[in-house]
This record gives structure tokens, sequence and C-alpha cells, in this order.
């Protein structure tokens, strides 16, 4: 039996506006109901990761493995791995981003996940190797891989390639207001520097 229309409705509307305790107060109405909906698990194990409840995340996604279509597996990955980010294991957290990208290979966001991850590790040319990556698939925020590229370029350095895919990124979508903000900070190093970069070689002090 799958949950109330109404009920599920509520909760989308929730989440989507980004009520966190409400949507997990929902996720918990649900579920003692319907303790197998896939959908409403995986929701709940991202509300109980942001709150910080994470034996609690990981009860619920371990249950989630066993429940849900091998369609929406996936997404129990994706969230392993922000668990594991948020407790600090970042090349846990990659892997489980990896594994989930396998699972939908079409789709940017999992890289760009992994992506992440490696630069809170410090590891700056594997974020970007995997920002690149996430910008040869079709589908997905490659406007985020853009700026988040971008970014990882600015760590090293590189500041006229950190334009250029703040560029790309604006040029996706031109409301996107960080990459404007990091935009008007790199050109104004850029111009004040007389279009000078230093490189970034890979070994070195930033």
């Amino acid at each position: 039996m799958s949950p109330d229309r109404e009920l599920l409705d509520a909760l989308w509307e929730a989440d989507a506006a980004d009520q966190t305790a409400y949507s997990r107060h929902l996720c918990e109405v649900i579920l003692n109901r319907y303790p197998d909906h896939g959908p409403t698990l995986i929701l709940h194990a991202k509300r109980l990761i942001a709150f910080s409840h994470y034996e609690e995340a990981t009860r619920c996604l371990d249950h989630a493995e066993l429940v849900v279509p091998q369609a929406l597996r996936h997404h129990v990955l994706a969230e392993r791995g922000h668990l594991l980010g948020r407790m600090g294991d970042y090349v846990g957290a990659e892997e489980m981003h990896l594994k989930a990208h396998e699972l939908d290979p079409d789709d940017a966001t999992y890289l760009i996940y992994a992506g992440s991850v490696a630069f809170r590790r410090g590891d700056i040319f594997r974020a970007e190797e995997l920002a690149r990556r996430a910008l040869k698939c079709p589908e997905g925020c490659l406007d985020e891989a853009h700026f988040n590229l971008g970014g990882y370029l600015l760590a090293q350095k590189r500041y006229e390639e950190a334009r250029d895919s703040y560029l790309r990124a604006l040029e996706i979508d031109p409301d996107y207001s960080i990459a404007k903000v990091r935009l008007a900070d790199v050109e104004r190093l850029i111009a004040g520097c007389g279009g000078d970069q230093i490189q970034w070689k890979q070994g070195s002090t930033p």
C-alpha cells in the first residue's frame, strides 16, 4: 500500500519549501503507517542527516536499501555519501557518490558531490578531475559543475580559467548570484594583477 496522495503532496511541498522540521514530522507520520515506502525513507534519512541524527539515519538507509526498487537505489547511496561526509569520512563519501553515479551515469549530480568531498579533504586536483567529468554528462546541474570547477581553479590561482568557469555557469543560469560574486572577485584580481597569473603546481603551497 502507498500513503494517501494528500499526505504525500504535503510532504513534497514541505520539502520543496525547505521546511526541514515539518517535512521530518510528515516523514515520521507516513513511515509509522507505511514503513517500507522508499521515497519517504530516503527523504527521512536526508532530514535525519540534516539534524545530525547519524545513527538513526544509518538505520533508515539500511532499511531503505532493503526495500527500495533498483531505480531508486542511487538516491540511497547518495544519502550514504552525504552521511559519511557529515561524519568526516570524505573518502567513504566520495566512494558512495561514485557508486551512485554508476547507477545514474547520465546525471552530473553525483560527480559534483564527489568532487565537493574531495575538495573538502584537501585533494584539489581530484576535485577538479571529478568536476570535469561531471561536465561531460548530458544531464544534471551543469551550472553548479562549472561553478565548482571555478572554485577549484581559483584555489590553484588559475584565475583566467576560473573566470571562464564562472562565465559558463552564468551562461546556463544568468541569475546564479554567488557565481556573479565570484566572477566579480576574480575579475578584480585579474585586473589588479594586469592579467599576470601565478600557476600553482602540484606540491607547491598556495
